[in-house]
């Protein structure tokens, strides 16, 4: 299980990320705008999902903020679907892109593909490398059954 935050002005689309990711097991924390997300919320988390336009602060900006801070995957959500937009995105640290509309397969599989990668992070102990596996991600990793 992944704790995942979940970032966009879009009530809606807030609702049926959680819903869908909520279904696979994974805890999913919502909030509406970048002002919303503490420094310990978004440290928390091990996946964020981040609108791009928003009031306020942007997305773009947000990543370029705490990128520097976060080791995280950042992915970012967003109706922005031009060429230059994605490069822009990905060249601010983000590590994808998921163009609106999307499904819910697509979005379960982007997130168990990064959750797969979280799982084969290993964690010094010492002399010694251990690595934890989480389990999640059923449905869309037939590797996992």
């Amino acid at each position: 299980m992944a704790h995942i935050l979940v970032i966009d002005d879009e009530p809606e689309i807030l609702a049926f990320i959680k819903t869908a990711l909520e279904r696979e097991g994974h805890l999913v924390q919502t909030v509406t705008a970048t002002c919303e997300v503490s420094p310990e919320m978004a440290r928390l988390a091990d996946l964020i999902l981040l609108d791009v336009m928003m009031p306020g602060e942007d997305g773009f900006s947000y990543c370029k903020r705490i990128r520097d801070t976060i080791d995280i995957p950042i992915l970012f959500v967003t109706a922005r679907t031009a060429e230059d937009d994605l490069v822009h995105g990905l060249g601010l640290g983000a590590d994808d892109y998921i163009q609106k509309p999307f499904s819910v397969a697509e979005l379960r599989a982007r997130v168990c593909m990064y959750s797969m990668r979280m799982e084969a992070v290993a964690f010094s102990l010492g002399a010694m490398w251990l690595a934890l596996p989480i389990q999640h991600c059923k449905t869309f990793c037939p590797m996992r059954n």
